[in-house]
């Protein structure tokens, strides 16, 4: 069959579907089955409401961005980020193919096969550091490309500011140049590339968009170098786990690729089996391989998530193998079917999920009562705005963001982790402190403030514990209620 002789298969319009798909219907599902955004997005708005140069765990950008849109178009408006995020991505892997030189039909195959790959949609959802450094990846890619083969300065420049602006969202994204070297290594421009004056001042540029959250990281004990160091494992590590976490890593990822490999298994026959465009399958893999031969060699434990970047050039690599415009049909129905399960799947899991599990997901906690019930506590007794709220990052980014008096917080209690403020702002405005005592309000078995704030007793003696909060969770048939804990440091004016 002709694919040009339905209309429906035209490839620019199937790629247009693609990007309103994304835009619309992942941006609007979340927003309608959710009563909070999901923890890595509020921890994000959290951080942007500071405005800050670096935060605890990461550095700025992501923080900025959530914030701006949390603060435009509320919830909605950080569920549209997140999927602006995967869609400019997607634009840059067509960029890429066209490059590249494959056809209209193949670059656009290229995209549409990354719907067989969870972290570009069912996972996208949650806006985080990994969603972010997308666009930086395939426009890095492009930009590299274009910036050897046509000697153009500014392509150059802009492959600077993608590394420096992917290193301004998460540390791993320098990790996009390792598929661009192997690119360029498999087509024999490696060498040229390195003593070109270009790559030069790509760095100069990368360079210079990093070197303030740089400078401030250095103000503030390297913060978050200490926690990637911590959250990847230590240095005590015993022999078998250096061979066994990059192992693991790698059939964890294999695992999230089933989905493609069945699609390849689906198309071989049809396909004459052809070799890869020359450097394509160093775009597609070597990331993956730069990772695992990094935890060998440090016995870091990778993450997961940290490779949500690494399989964008999986498209490009699968079609041009495999011929996948033989087979047109098919990989659309595939990747089709696989768009829409994910959509069911998520609307299953968290629109229905109160009704079907015991436990409650994050997204459905009663966030905007649980802030306005907190602040009430505040302002009934004191009658002024909450100024600060001492909780963990999920219920001091509820306060934060869901109430009104938009209250700064001292996350966990640790003035390490919040360096914006002092335990001498807290005692002379004061500050309100929450927690989780049990998601079940009948229960006995409850959680102590002292349990989860171990020295605050110590730090504000002047602590007056309040009646607990409780709340029934949202659109559960069962009746349940959460039971939360709340404390007050009193204002030293009061």
């Amino acid at each position: 069959m002709n694919i040009h002789s339905v209309g429906l298969y035209n490839p620019l319009k199937i790629l247009k579907l693609w990007v309103a798909f994304h835009l619309i219907v992942w941006s609007v599902v979340p927003w309608l089955t959710n009563t909070a955004l999901p923890l890595d997005s509020l921890e994000a708005v959290l951080w942007g409401f500071e405005m800050q140069w670096g935060y605890d765990k990461h550095p700025p950008l992501s923080g900025w961005l959530a914030y701006i849109f949390a603060s435009a178009l509320g919830d909605f408006g950080v569920y549209f980020l997140s999927q602006i995020c995967v869609v400019v991505a997607g634009l840059g892997v067509f960029r890429v193919a066209r490059y590249l030189k494959m056809t209209e039909v193949q670059s656009v195959l290229a995209v549409i096969v990354l719907e067989c790959i969870s972290f570009y949609n069912y996972s996208s959802v949650e806006f985080n550091v990994n969603i972010l450094q997308l666009p930086f990846w395939t426009w890095g890619w492009f930009f590299g490309m274009d910036a050897l083969d046509n000697k153009k300065m500014r392509s150059w420049i802009a492959l600077g500011l993608c590394v420096g602006l992917g290193a301004l969202a998460k540390y791993v994204a320098v990790f996009l140049l390792v598929p661009l070297f192997v690119f360029w290594w498999q087509r024999d421009q490696l060498k040229q590339a390195l003593f070109s004056v270009g790559l030069s001042v790509a760095g100069v540029v990368s360079i210079l968009v990093f070197l303030p959250h740089l400078l401030w990281m250095a103000e503030n004990d390297w913060m978050t170098i200490t926690y990637g160091l911590e959250r990847s494992g230590g240095d005590d590590v015993s022999w078998w786990s250096r061979f066994w976490y990059p192992l693991d890593y790698l059939l964890g990822q294999l695992a999230l690729l089933i989905p493609v490999i069945v699609l390849v298994l689906m198309i071989r026959k049809k396909s004459m089996r052809v070799d890869a465009l020359k450097g394509v399958a160093g775009l597609a893999f070597a990331a993956y391989m730069a990772m695992a031969l990094l935890s060998l060699l440090i016995g870091m434990e990778p993450v997961t998530m940290w490779a949500v970047p690494f399989p964008l050039a999986i498209g490009v690599w699968v079609v041009s193998r495999y011929q996948a415009e033989l087979s047109f049909v098919r990989v659309m129905k595939v990747s089709v079917f696989m768009a829409l399960l994910s959509i069911i799947a998520y609307t299953t899991v968290y629109g229905l999920g109160p009704r079907l599990r015991s436990k409650p997901h994050r997204v459905n906690y009663p966030a905007a009562e649980i802030a306005s019930r907190s602040e009430g506590v505040w302002h009934q007794l004191y009658g002024s705005r909450l100024p600060y709220v001492i909780a963990d990052e999920w219920f001091g980014g509820i306060i934060n963001f869901y109430g009104r008096d938009k209250a700064r917080v001292m996350i966990e209690g640790e003035l390490a982790r919040s360096v914006y403020l002092s335990d001498v702002d807290v005692v002379r405005e004061g500050a309100l402190i929450l927690w989780m005592k049990s998601r079940d309000a009948s229960s006995t078995s409850l959680t102590t403030m002292d349990q989860v704030f171990p020295d605050i007793r110590e730090r504000y003696p002047q602590i007056i514990e309040k009646e607990d909060l409780v709340i029934s969770w949202p659109r559960r048939s069962d009746g349940k209620e959460g039971r939360y804990g709340v404390a007050l440091i009193p204002p030293a004016a009061k």
